[in-house]
């Protein structure tokens, strides 16, 4: 009890003596404001903050309170103030507004553009070229029959230095008018429907351009391009069109400078030859390892993504992402390497999907004749045995034309989709044979619903890139960098894997 007893005793005196030393704080903070400033302590803590300070400064008659005057006098200030505040956010306003302007119809026209590649569904046909001026009729005939129809002479050397590098060159495969009125063309659907580029440094591009352009279409398809592309690169399969591109190249800067490989958005089978996928180039003007302003090839290095090819084994310096740096290493062997072929607009290059390229800057003493660039003009292509996966990679959607129509399901050839009342390919298949030539009736009745993708489609296809390039990849990637840069070790694996999705 006596323990007891002096706890209590001794909690008693302790509160005693804190209750006494706040009451003493007090009266001494009360102490120290005049009975005047004591009216202008709200809070009653014995201290006037600075905007109980402020409030009695403005009692200049020591009253304990603000004049009508004074308050009158504030409200006008604080008028004042407001007025100011709105004119400096219009100021900001009109500052920004060009910027804003230019920001919101970039993007406007982005997605209108986007919306109405992908799911309008609207193609051009010969009369609305002929209409607007753009080419005569005959113009358009000259381009549906190169060289009034003949074949275009392959050599045996060609076909061996494709075999040999994973490229080519074929001189003088269109004659100068074809050339210029292709440009016209290419030109007119740039104008038409292409969207600025927010991913490389080109100007403008479009893709999936032969889906929306009936004179373009009909172009690729016919002998002395299907032939040569059957005999050159194909080992003798039909040639299947996949996607046609258009990217116009300032000449301020390479569109796309990074080394790469197309295989990324050919929706087909990743583990195959090279013989299943190639492509055609053509470039608007002139271009070489002097002026600059084409494309840079590795000869050989479409043997250097897998080992299915006599010959192919997977190299060191193989990258599968467009948005990973290669190394050092890899970047100076590759540019000690490559080679930059001339190419004039009468001329194309084939080059097998597999095989590393990029884009040379053009030389600053030479700029393009064009003052909107350099017009590249890409059609890809795929073999009859090509096998159909919807998403080549894991961080990159493939071309959106592997959403379009779903004739073509997982795993199955290119050509496997038939018309069961004909017997011949499917008019509303999505990828057609190019030794066949559609009519225009054909491709404005089954084009529009068959080679576009529904709306709901577009913005899951959208939403999806969004969140492999930015989120998964670009976002992720950015975290563990810095992550493991600070740990000086691998702390952190979060980001989406540049590496294919497996084949079907």
């Amino acid at each position: 009890m006596a323990v007891k007893f002096s706890e209590e005793t001794s909690s008693g005196s302790s509160n005693g003596k804190k209750s006494g030393d706040s009451a003493f704080n007090t009266k001494r903070r009360n102490r120290g404001l005049s009975i005047v400033s004591k009216k202008f302590d709200i809070d009653g803590d014995g201290t006037l903050d600075k905007y109980e300070m402020l409030a009695r400064s403005l009692d200049h008659q020591n009253s304990g309170s603000i004049t009508p005057e004074i308050v009158v006098e504030l409200l006008k200030e604080q008028d004042a103030l407001r007025k100011r505040q709105w004119l400096l956010l219009f100021g900001n306003i009109i500052q920004w507004l060009p910027i804003i302007a230019g920001a919101a119809y970039t993007l406007y026209k982005f997605s209108e553009r986007q919306y109405q590649q992908n799911v309008g569904g609207k193609i051009l046909t010969s009369i609305d070229y002929i209409r607007e001026g753009v080419v005569s009729s005959d113009e358009i005939q000259s381009l549906w029959e190169l060289s009034e129809g003949n074949a275009y002479p392959l050599t045996d050397q060609q076909r061996q230095d494709y075999l040999r590098d994973g490229f080519v060159v074929l001189p003088n495969f269109l004659t100068g008018d074809e050339s210029q009125v292709l440009d016209k063309v290419v030109t007119h659907n740039l104008n038409e429907m292409a969207f600025p580029d927010l991913l490389t440094k080109c100007s403008r591009k479009f893709h999936g351009e032969y889906y929306h352009s009936s004179v373009t279409h009909k172009f690729w398809q016919q002998p002395r391009i299907s032939d040569m592309l059957s005999t050159l690169a194909l080992e003798g399969d039909v040639p299947y069109m996949v996607t046609s591109e258009i990217l116009e190249m300032p000449s301020g800067a390479p569109c796309i400078p990074q080394w790469h490989w197309d295989f990324l958005t050919f929706p087909q089978n990743f583990n195959a030859s090279f013989t299943t996928g190639t492509q055609i180039w053509w470039s608007s003007e002139e271009v070489d390892s002097n002026v600059g302003g084409g494309l840079a090839f590795l000869p050989g290095s479409h043997k250097w993504a897998n080992s299915v090819d006599e010959g192919a084994a997977l190299h060191p310096c193989f990258a599968m992402n467009l948005f990973e740096k290669m190394s050092t290493e890899c970047t100076q062997l590759l540019d000690r390497e490559m080679a930059v072929p001339k190419l004039s607009p009468t001329d194309i290059v084939v080059f097998s999907r597999f095989t590393l390229h990029r884009s040379v800057a053009r030389n600053p003493s030479v700029p393009f004749k064009s003052p909107t660039g350099r017009r590249g003009y890409t059609l890809r292509v795929g073999s009859a045995r090509s096998i159909f996966k919807q998403d080549t990679m894991q961080c990159f959607p493939s071309h959106p034309s592997s959403q379009f129509g779903r004739q073509l399901k997982q795993g199955q050839r290119y050509d496997s989709v038939i018309d069961p009342k004909t017997g011949k390919h499917h008019s509303q298949a999505i990828y057609r044979p190019m030794n066949e030539q559609d009519s225009e009736e054909c491709l404005i009745r089954d084009g529009k619903g068959a080679r576009s993708m529904s709306t709901s489609t577009f913005l899951h296809y959208s939403a999806q890139s969004i969140i492999r390039q930015k989120i998964k990849w670009k976002l992720a990637k950015s975290v563990e960098d810095v992550v493991n840069t600070v740990a000086r070790r691998k702390l952190l694996d979060i980001s989406c894997k540049a590496v294919p999705t497996p084949d079907v």
